[in-house]
């Protein structure tokens, strides 16, 4: 919630506990026309917070990136509701620190691109381990130390996507753990939140594929307000290569209903 809340205060938006994590996965095409529906669904949702995580290649790609991305980024930029933060691959420790870092100096180095504005502002370590091991631990710790260290945002948000729950110490080192990440026929709104680290609620998103577009989510929603969740994505294929108009409007205002 106090990360949400300094996120809105930096962009001049109302504090809501909720805010919305797109994994924009999808190569932006010309003029970002495959991401036309998340940024229709930005645009028409102004008062709503969103964290959209963009992946050029499995990371950040070589720098700078292509032309399409370069439109794509400027973009998404563009609009104060936005935070875009960039994909990074952690293979369950077994991707070495050094690729990590380098990887993360690609992006931060995106910040220094004078033609457009195509910054990240945090890092989202995907296939992140969730064993209790000082291992574990330490490997995570460094990585989220350099994110912090070398990303140039006022707010650099670190995100933790092992998909499901995780040991207490990792909330130490992110601002924000994925601990549910599966399909909507799996989902069951407080029974699944009950199954979360408790007492971290505050710092967790939950992120839902596989979702019928017609899916009524805004019970779902409400009950993950009530719970303090943070942040929330309902997506209606498992690789986040679709994104409903439908979805995104509803989960927008659902989010905003509070």
């Amino acid at each position: 919630m106090l990360l949400t809340c300094i996120i809105s205060l930096i962009l001049s938006l109302p504090c809501h506990s909720l805010f919305i994590q797109v994994p924009l996965y999808l190569y932006p095409g010309t003029s970002a026309s495959a991401w036309s529906n998340v940024t229709a669904s930005i645009a028409a949702n102004p008062q709503v917070q969103w964290q959209v995580i963009v992946n050029p290649n499995s990371g950040p790609g070589t720098y700078p990136p292509d032309a399409n991305y370069i439109t794509a980024l400027s973009k998404l930029n563009s609009y104060r509701n936005v935070v875009t933060i960039g994909y990074v691959a952690t293979n369950y420790t077994r991707t070495p620190y050094a690729t990590l870092t380098s990887q993360i100096d690609v992006y931060a180095k995106w910040a220094t691109y004078t033609n457009a504005n195509i910054s990240v502002a945090g890092i989202f370590f995907d296939e992140v381990n969730n064993t209790a091991a000082s291992a574990v631990y330490t490997y995570y710790k460094r990585a989220a130390d350099y994110a912090y260290a070398k990303v140039p945002s006022a707010v650099t948000p670190v995100i933790f996507n092992p998909g499901a729950p995780a040991p207490v110490r990792l909330f130490d080192y992110a601002d924000t753990i994925v601990q549910y990440e599966n399909p909507f026929s799996a989902y069951q709104d407080v029974a699944t939140i009950g199954t979360f680290q408790p007492g971290f609620n505050d710092q967790t998103a939950v992120i839902v594929h596989s979702t019928p577009s017609t899916a009524n989510v805004n019970t779902l929603v409400h009950s993950m307000v009530q719970q303090g969740i943070q942040a929330v994505y309902f997506g209606v294929d498992c690789c986040y290569n679709v994104f409903s108009g439908q979805l995104l409007s509803s989960l927008a205002s659902a989010v905003l209903a509070g």
